[in-house]
């Protein structure tokens, strides 16, 4: 079983090796440790992101849409995705730059104005 790098396992899933390895610290996806080293198995590494794309959407397969408008939905998306900004620059706002808590905090807004149809 040949295991993938930190390098090879980012490339595999679209994403910066940086972000792979806060993946692996908040224990979001399977990893295995070789002394000081990361490393993937090719196979969990599908599984695991098949599981991930799978969500919400087949689970309800058959199942009527839900009530609520499209617009609806959107607007409690963006009220949702706002709280959980607010939520991540709190939570590890310390370690952020100025700039990149400033960023999320001006996201959170716009998402917040979005939902209740003001305009920035």
């Amino acid at each position: 079983m040949a295991l993938w790098r930190v390098e090879q396992a980012a490339e595999y899933l679209g994403i910066r090796p940086k972000t792979l390895y806060e993946w692996v610290r908040l224990g979001r996806v399977p990893y295995r440790k070789i002394g000081f080293n990361v490393r993937f198995d090719p196979q969990e590494l599908e599984r695991w992101t098949e599981s991930q794309s799978r969500g919400s959407d087949h689970a309800d397969a058959g199942a009527p849409p839900p009530a609520s408008t499209g617009s609806e939905t959107l607007s409690r998306l963006a009220v949702d995705a706002s709280v959980a900004l607010r939520r991540l620059e709190k939570d590890v706002g310390a370690s952020l730059s100025f700039l990149q808590r400033r960023k999320l905090l001006d996201l959170a807004e716009k998402l917040e104005q979005a939902a209740t149809g003001r305009d920035s």
